[in-house]
């Protein structure tokens, strides 16, 4: 069985730890936030588009006789 005040020492610790990562958080969602907005304006590069095969058309494949041996 675990002791009660090792227990509460952990949970006291944990609490320590989280309230530290919540104030950086806080510090940083006012910059994230910012950089979001700047990038919001920023025009988007040309989407580049490339070739495609196209494939023979039915006609052609249908005019075709097969060879019989």
């Amino acid at each position: 069985m675990k002791n009660i005040y090792e227990v509460l020492r952990q949970k006291e610790s944990e609490i320590e730890r989280l309230k530290k990562e919540l104030q950086a958080l806080r510090i940083v969602a006012p910059l994230l936030e910012e950089e979001l907005v700047t990038e919001a304006h920023v025009v988007p590069p040309p989407v580049r588009s490339y070739p495609t095969v196209q494939a023979k058309p039915a006609a052609v494949a249908a005019d075709t006789k097969p060879i019989w041996p």
